[in-house]
């Protein structure tokens, strides 16, 4: 991927374009889960016990747990969270996401997916403090300025529940830098000059990155580096995968 490094960042505002301009292109329709949030959910959340049937693990077996996906883009961890028994909503930046994702609910048969739904900044989440069991982000605290990722950690830490039986859960995931596991240094962020998401950030992160972002409000339950590599053209990718609790 050819990115522009070390560039001035764009306003919020022509971010938002560029999502919307992104999504109209078709750039970002995925419609299968992500593996490691599927584990995620199947070690903490649900544990599939046969084609369509599900067992609730404590401490969310009392009742259809609430499941925000934050950056949620055209809902495909919004249907994920509805199949396995959870009361979902969503929020992105991206009006164009939105549409599709509310369509894409109310075929599933979700309830009320104009209110649950939203559009809006992960900056400044629309919901009461403690109002959420689990919040899932995939893709998406990398793919913004780092200044707006810490505010929202932050706000996720608000909207999740932290009493002493349940404290919420919080799976996230975040780009590795080419040297992750062996530079101090801390590693930038760029504008993407592709033709795919064009005009966006990408945001990379080493440990301690993650350490600064994360670690004053949340507790690591699981912090997991993921690698890819195309034995064809010897590209690697990897990412980490993080399960939080906020702390209490």
């Amino acid at each position: 991927m050819s990115n522009q490094p070390n560039a001035s960042l764009p306003p919020p505002e022509q971010l938002q374009r560029a999502w919307d301009s992104s999504y109209a292109r078709g750039d970002n329709f995925l419609f299968y889960p992500n593996e490691e949030l599927i584990r995620f959910a199947a070690r903490y959340i649900r544990k599939q016990t046969g084609l369509t049937t599900f067992r609730p693990l404590p401490p969310f077996a009392d009742a259809a747990p609430r499941w925000l996906d934050l950056g949620c883009g055209i809902g495909r961890h919004v249907i994920f969270g509805h199949q396995i028994g959870c009361a979902v909503y969503g929020i992105d930046l991206s009006a164009q996401a939105i549409a599709l994702a509310r369509d894409w609910a109310t075929r599933s048969g979700i309830p009320d997916p104009a209110t649950r739904l939203v559009v809006g900044s992960v900056s400044n989440l629309p919901w009461a403090d403690g109002y959420f069991d689990v919040v899932v982000s995939h893709g998406v605290l990398d793919s913004m300025p780092l200044t707006i990722a810490q505010q929202a950690v932050g706000e996720v830490a608000r909207i999740l529940r932290k009493d002493a039986a349940v404290s919420g859960l919080f799976y996230c995931d975040l780009i590795a830098a080419p040297d992750a596991l062996d530079s101090a240094a801390t590693p930038g962020e760029t504008v993407i000059t592709t033709a795919h998401e064009t005009g966006t950030i990408q945001s990379y992160f080493n440990r301690a990155k993650i350490h600064d972002l994360l670690d004053s409000i949340f507790d690591t339950l699981e912090c997991v580096l993921v690698r890819r590599r195309n034995m064809d053209t010897n590209l690697e990718t990897s990412r980490f995968h993080l399960v939080l609790r906020p702390k209490m």
